[in-house]
């Protein structure tokens, strides 16, 4: 192993990642990972004030990425089983973030135990008569969260700014993509950029990744309780040819 910055880097073959009941497994095939390497600082670039810099446009990288990471929590919190969705009738999203934050504290006051991961989303830009809005379509907030039964009364006057639903999604089989949906188009709304795609809160539960002979003796010890969801083989242009597959647990039972 090598050093860097006081760590050591750590070179990796295999990586699993475990989200609740699902196994992610990644082996690569051409190229070592190196984790906890740091690159050396670049020294900053002078940039003309009378040249504009232009917001990059997201990648279509960067929404598996975000739609990974959500999906990844969601499983790892079995718990998020109501969705709730929080209305308004405003249009700048820096405004609702600051009363959606407000919102989650007051949650949190009168419901200790609330635990949530929420993705904004805009409202049609277009009206019932189809006549475009001036300034675009209202903000909304789309949950999943823990809450046990409160009477959706209550929760309309935590939030004040606009009506609320909420409904049991516990039926649903796969609760990340689900929620997921309401990502998509948004990612590529210009008022969303360089903001946060999805909030969550701190005490959710997080995946567990490991790699290596660690990862290699997890599969052996619960081969016989492990069933193939999903496989692949896919390319990077940075690590070469990944195979990529998906387990679950058989009895549920880790």
């Amino acid at each position: 192993m090598h050093t860097s910055t006081g760590k050591y880097t750590e070179r990796i073959f295999e990586k699993l990642v475990i989200s609740g009941f699902e196994i992610e497994q990644y082996q690569y095939k051409d190229k070592l990972v190196i984790r906890n390497y740091k690159r050396r600082k670049r020294k900053e670039r002078k940039i003309s004030e009378n040249k504009k810099i232009k917001q990059p446009k997201k990648t279509e990288f960067s929404i598996r990425r975000t739609r990974r990471e959500i999906r990844r929590l969601i499983n790892s919190n079995q718990r998020l089983i109501k969705f709730l969705t929080l209305t308004t009738t405003i249009t700048d999203i820096r405004e609702t973030n600051k009363l959606f934050n407000l919102f989650t504290q007051r949650m949190k006051d009168r419901f200790p135990e609330f635990r949530y991961l929420s993705i904004p989303e805009f409202q049609k830009d277009i009206d019932f008569f189809g006549k475009v809005k001036p300034d675009g379509g209202a903000v909304h907030y789309h949950l999943l969260c823990n809450l046990r039964y409160v009477e959706s009364e209550k929760i309309a006057k935590i939030w004040k700014h606009g009506f609320i639903k909420i409904k049991r999604v516990d039926h649903v089989t796969n609760l990340g993509r689900y929620l997921c949906k309401y990502l998509q188009k948004d990612m590529f709304d210009e008022r969303m950029f360089g903001r946060k795609k999805f909030f969550c809160s701190q005490g959710l539960k997080r995946p567990v990744e490991i790699i290596n002979n660690e990862a290699q003796y997890f599969m052996k010890n619960n081969s016989q309780n492990l069933e193939k969801k999903w496989e692949t083989i896919f390319k990077n242009d940075y690590l070469g040819e990944i195979s990529y597959k998906i387990f679950g647990f058989k009895n549920k039972v880790p």
